[in-house]
């Protein structure tokens, strides 16, 4: 019942919730890298989410290192991995051959004459990686690399954006046909980007995974688009978008207002007044449907060479969002929390170095349940940093004490299809049930009672007065307590 305990806390007057983050000392040996990326996985099956780093260290060496965990957030570097070191780099994980294991493909520059890879390499599920040979992937750098089932089959496909040497600006997309054999899609109406950042997230609510792609294309224009896909893997150029074009930014998709849609942070580099490079980020809300809207007067400041990542850093079940990059006067690493509405505030004195060039990602490194996050990039003294700080977030409540959180219940349809409300509930005694319906911030908004029996029923509740938006059903039975979350459309 952790998740019921979770909403609870949620709607409780006596929740208190300290959120802090401690940089690990001595620092784990991680090199730190810079134009690259920093991407999780548990490679070896043991549970525990590994790190692979990719990109240029002080030194000047490209690297691509992988390092597996012990469970407690200790790292060791894997030795004699097949990966060549590259910068200008992307990388990304995905069972591309169906057999339980994470594979990887890399991009990026590996030497000084300029020569470009994109590679594949296959996972044995023993720490051991094995490359591809023939693929058909087009070599880039100062790209992305972004997988996502686009046809239904069940099969990882990938998208590839970046600098080609021999095409210029590309986006390329290769469908999987489930044993890890790639073929490119002709025909995509995809425009081609390097510095480039791509996002697949289903923005209109048909089940199906669109595509939201940032950078600079062959014309040196800083675009923005969204293509959204009917199913088949074919897509479509949404036009009229609100969407700022940008490049050296980054994309990220979450429902930050909890409205069961994916909205999305841009940021990255426009041109300012004065004709120089300029930070942005801004937040666009989405309807359900894909029509985006800007958020006005959000706390987040323009960054660019950036990444972001969200993730419910404090446990209240929204998702809040970290964002790293060069900034107005100097290099950030900045964390906004969330309230459920999709109104941000930034949380100060968080203990993270500003980095510009950078590479952020979240994972629960040492399995309390809580995710760290890990930050790599050029420090404001121009040094490379990777740094991993550990969450430490308390959440309690004194009424969490006394209460027996382990009554069980399941609403369904979730959203409902009608004003109708089902619950699937089982009840080990007659008596009076209390059901109670609270809104996002913890306002009772209905409450009725009703009588039960022994065993595995069906309860029947009147939605019909409930706008659109999230909201927490609490049972209780006198002896224990359930809660669950409901979108209403």
């Amino acid at each position: 019942m952790k998740k019921a305990l979770l909403f609870f806390l949620i709607i409780s007057t006596q929740t208190l919730s300290a959120q802090t983050f401690t940089e690990v000392s001595p620092a784990p040996p991680l090199d730190g890298i810079a134009d690259g990326s920093v991407d999780f996985s548990d490679v070896n099956g043991d549970g525990h989410k590994d790190v692979l780093i990719t990109g240029r260290n002080n030194v000047n060496e490209r690297i691509a290192k992988l390092y597996t965990n012990d469970g407690s957030g200790n790292f060791t570097e894997m030795m004699n991995t097949p990966f060549e070191g590259v910068r200008r780099s992307s990388a990304a994980f995905s069972d591309v051959n169906g057999d339980g294991h994470e594979d990887v493909l890399i991009t990026g520059e590996i030497n000084e004459a300029g020569f470009l890879i994109a590679k594949l390499y296959t996972n044995n599920g023993m720490d051991n990686f094995t490359e591809v040979m023939n693929t058909p992937f087009e070599d880039v750098e100062a790209g992305s690399v972004t997988f996502s089932d686009i046809n239904g089959d069940g099969h990882h496909d990938v998208l590839i954006t970046g600098l080609s040497l021999f095409s210029g600006a590309i986006a390329r997309l290769y469908t999987n046909d489930g044993t890890g054999n790639f073929t490119e899609v002709m025909g995509t109406p995809f425009e081609g980007a390097v510095f480039s950042s791509a996002a697949f997230s289903d923005v209109n609510g048909d089940g199906h995974n669109d595509v939201l792609i940032t950078g600079r294309t062959n014309f040196n224009d800083r675009i923005a688009k969204l293509y959204t896909n009917d199913g088949m893997g074919n897509f479509t150029e949404v036009m009229n978008t609100p969407f700022e074009g940008v490049d050296v930014g980054s994309i990220a998709f979450s429902d930050v207002n909890n409205n069961g849609h994916n909205d999305v942070l841009i940021t990255g580099g426009v041109i300012g007044g004065s004709g120089m490079i300029e930070g942005n980020a801004k937040l666009y809300t989405n309807d359900g449907m894909g029509n985006f809207t800007e958020v006005m007067g959000t706390p987040f400041e323009g960054i660019f060479d950036s990444s972001i990542a969200f993730s419910d850093v404090n446990g209240d079940g929204n998702d809040d969002v970290l964002i790293s990059g060069m900034g107005i006067s100097m290099s950030i690493a900045k964390l906004y929390t969330n309230d459920g509405t999709g109104n941000f505030t930034e949380t100060m004195s968080t203990p993270f170095e500003g980095v510009n060039f950078s590479s952020v990602a979240f994972s629960d490194i040492d399995g309390d349940d809580k995710d760290d996050v890990l930050i790599s990039g050029v420090n404001n003294t121009n040094q490379i940093i990777t740094k991993l700080y550990i969450n430490n977030t308390v959440t309690s409540s004194a009424e969490e004490l006394k209460i027996d959180y382990s009554l069980n219940f399941t609403p369904f349809p979730n959203p409902p299809t009608s004003t109708t409300l089902y619950l699937d509930y089982s009840a080990a005694e007659s008596g009076e049930l209390s059901i109670k319906l609270y809104s996002l911030h913890g306002i009772l908004v209905s409450q009725q009672s009703q009588n039960i029996q022994p065993g595995s029923q069906t309860l029947t509740i009147d939605i019909a007065a409930l706008t659109s938006g999230n909201y927490f059903i609490q049972l209780d039975n006198g002896k224990a307590r359930g809660i669950a979350r409901i979108v209403v459309p």
